[in-house]
């Protein structure tokens, strides 16, 4: 057990999260789920046509590959079609299951865009400046953490299991796969159990007080106002 890896405290030149954007991680975090929240409960062509308009600025500037859409809509077409399968009226089902996946796309560009660079030390300052209680800012740090422990550890498999049976086929292959996920799923409980022993070794909860709100500056005002408005005008359209 290493400091590196059981440790929450962050040296400041890893809170630089992006050098092209100087906002508060606290504003782009409540920007992002405020227009997330608009979003999911967007059903008027209206509403759903003007929340659409930031995600596809944020694509035709580059800002996001369409490539990264793949997988989930791969899924979002199973979903439309069993929707569609198992509505009252076919054509209601595949219009509802339309709109759902058209949300999922636009909320993954926003969040892929505004959240995810982010990264871990941005999510924990922004929960500090919003004043989120300890417990639940650092059970949010260590979700995270697990999740990209998940994440690492299932490209390693995968990459593993093709270098050593690039052949592989049939039955076989899916008991190799079983036994993959289920490796990494004992793997990552294990290295949570040693996360939590060291935050109890280190005084629990109370031990990771650390706090970078530098406050609020005219370009956070801005944008906190920007999409104030939009968010409330997508609202305001799909209530019309």
């Amino acid at each position: 057990m290493t400091k590196g890896i059981y440790t929450l405290e962050f040296p400041r030149q890893s809170l630089v999260i992006n050098s092209t954007n100087s906002n508060s991680p606290a504003v782009v975090l409540v920007s992002a789920l405020s227009y997330a929240l608009a979003v999911s409960i967007s059903t008027s062509i209206a509403a759903l046509f003007t929340a659409l308009l930031m995600p596809l600025t944020f694509i035709l500037t580059k800002r996001f590959k369409l490539s990264h859409l793949v997988k989930i809509n791969i899924v979002n077409i199973i979903m439309i079609f069993t929707l569609a399968m198992t509505w009252p009226i076919f054509i209601d089902g595949l219009v509802m299951g339309a709109v759902i996946a058209l949300r999922v796309n636009m909320i993954c560009v926003a969040f892929g865009v505004m959240i995810y660079p982010l990264g871990t030390a941005g999510m924990y300052e922004a929960l500090c400046v919003l004043n989120v209680p300890m417990k639940l800012r650092v059970l949010v740090i260590l979700t995270l953490r697990g999740i990209y422990t998940l994440s690492e550890r299932y490209s390693s498999s995968i990459t593993s299991v093709k270098l050593r049976a690039p052949e592989l086929s049939g039955m076989m292959r899916l008991k190799v796969f079983a036994y993959m996920i289920g490796n990494i799923l004992l793997q990552t409980s294990e290295r949570s159990e040693n996360i939590m022993r060291a935050v109890k070794c280190r005084g629990g909860f109370g031990g990771f007080k650390q706090s970078e709100n530098d406050g609020f500056n005219l370009r956070d005002i801005v944008m906190m106002t920007g999409y104030a408005f939009y968010v409330l005008g997508i609202v305001l359209l799909n209530n019309a």
